[in-house]
């Protein structure tokens, strides 16, 4: 059964944070992947295709709303049968205040693991915590495809 788009939006949210998109870029494309709550045709599922082998930046906008959140970091984990094949653990904000606009940052640049072995699409989340403490899992899906394809969002 299909989500609604305010469903879909609340996955993204809590009553002190709010995830407002997350972006891609890979090296070597010209446009990101950019998912976000304004998007015309928002998906079901967030799934990422990004080439073996590159390079990329993730880039996200959120906003704390009500009490400052200390210590904010964000892990991404991919899994491969269960087991981390790709992590990646950033910090995001000594104390992050509550405000109406959205905070932009963009995490330093990270590769994809390639080979015909690596190749497939693998569950994956975007975790953000407050000093050690769990805010919320964002779930995605990360296709690594052979090199020289496109890098693509399923919308």
């Amino acid at each position: 059964m299909s989500k609604s788009r305010e469903e879909l939006i609340a996955q993204y949210q809590t009553e002190n944070f709010e995830l407002y998109s997350l972006e891609i870029k890979v090296e070597g494309f010209d446009e990101g992947l950019r998912f976000s709550q304004d998007m015309e045709n928002m998906p079901q599922e967030l799934h990422f295709s990004i080439p073996e082998y590159s390079t990329y930046t993730v880039t996200i906008q959120y906003r704390v709303k009500n009490a400052p959140i200390k210590k904010l970091n964000y892990y991404e984990v991919v899994k491969k049968g269960g087991i981390p094949l790709k992590t990646r653990k950033q910090f995001v904000s000594e104390e992050a205040q509550p405000t109406e606009e959205f905070q932009t940052v963009t995490f330093p640049p990270d590769k994809i693991p390639g080979g015909m072995l690596l190749r497939g699409t693998y569950p994956a989340t975007s975790t953000f915590y407050e000093d050690g403490k769990e805010i919320i899992t964002c779930p995605f899906s990360l296709a690594i495809v052979k090199k020289g394809v496109t890098p693509s969002i399923k919308a």
